[in-house]
């Protein structure tokens, strides 16, 4: 797993795409594993590096992600499937103040 976070990481360096910073992942996953989150929802996927970070904090957390940008959203369903959590990380294409959750 790690190396999939290390080729993300790099990808979104090379290719300008936001994602969180190594201090913020980690104060995040640290705030989910401390207080026993189990559901989450976010925001703006990018390529789903902060969704497989998050997911990755317990095997009983469940993540929804929505992005609005096909080629982030394509991406971020190709990194979830490499990581093996398709059955942990909805991921939702459009644009988060036009869709349902539930």
């Amino acid at each position: 797993m790690e190396k999939l976070l290390l080729e993300m990481e790099v990808y979104a360096q090379l290719n300008n795409v936001p994602i969180m910073q190594k201090e913020g992942i980690d104060f995040l996953c640290q705030f989910i594993q401390e207080h026993q989150i189990q559901s989450i929802l976010e925001i703006g996927s990018a390529i789903g590096y902060s969704a497989i970070q998050m997911a990755l904090v317990n095997d009983n957390i469940h993540v929804t992600t929505i992005e609005r940008d096909e080629p982030r959203y394509n991406e971020a369903v190709q990194n979830i499937k490499k990581a093996n959590l398709e059955n942990r990380i909805q991921i939702i294409y459009g644009d988060a103040l036009e869709t349902n959750v539930e």
